[in-house]
């Protein structure tokens, strides 16, 4: 969960040569003669990413649809970053949606920028995700730094229905497991084989 993308996905000349040609503005992304650039650029950061979100660590599908290769820069904002490897990382299509266009960057630059203190989100490629968001039990996130808060508050990942499903499911297991401790610390000696037996019950 800590880890950073390795290394970015690389452009060779002859790509670059095909961007050149083919890219004016930035929805000349959708261009069909960019397709294969994708699908190897999706190849290429599936394992550096363990096939997770950057942003809500969601295991990504392999339709289409249900992953997208997320300009952490918004392109719409900086066209020239839309092809930048650093740039380029596999987000859910649901937080990609939501984090959309807003700003992310914590002041105006020409080139892209190199170090995490840049950018106001989570970062793939430099940030280690668990110095900035902790996970609880697969589906509480917690920031544990602005930018932290930033991306939970951003990509909106308390949004997930599966997520609020499960977290209810957990907390409903925390209050049982409670009571169950509650019921054995205050049983007497004599009165434990029945407290067990209502154990038993209340956990089929």
């Amino acid at each position: 969960m800590s880890n950073k993308i390795s290394k970015p996905c690389k452009i060779t000349a002859s790509e670059k040569s095909i961007i050149a040609k083919n890219f004016t503005i930035h929805t000349d992304w959708e261009k069909p003669i960019f397709d294969s650039l994708k699908k190897k650029i999706r190849e290429n950061l599936r394992p550096k990413q363990r096939n997770k979100c950057c942003y809500c660590k969601k295991d990504l599908g392999y339709d289409i649809k249900e992953v997208d290769i997320e300009h952490i820069i918004p392109k719409a904002e900086f066209k020239n970053f839309t092809f930048e490897p650093f740039n380029l990382a596999l987000s859910c299509p649901a937080c990609n949606t939501k984090k959309g266009d807003t700003k992310i960057l914590s002041k105006s630059v020409i080139r892209y920028p190199k170090t995490t203190k840049s950018f106001l989100i989570v970062h793939a490629h430099f940030d280690k995700y668990n110095e900035h968001i902790i996970i609880h039990d697969d589906c509480i996130f917690e920031g544990v730094s602005k930018k932290g808060c930033r991306t939970i508050e951003v990509c909106e990942l308390f949004r997930l229905k599966a997520v609020e499903e499960k977290a209810k499911k957990v907390l409903t297991n925390r209050t049982k497991q409670s009571e169950l401790i509650d019921l054995v610390m205050k049983a007497s000696p004599t009165e434990l084989n029945n407290v067990m037996i209502e154990i038993g019950k209340r956990i089929k």
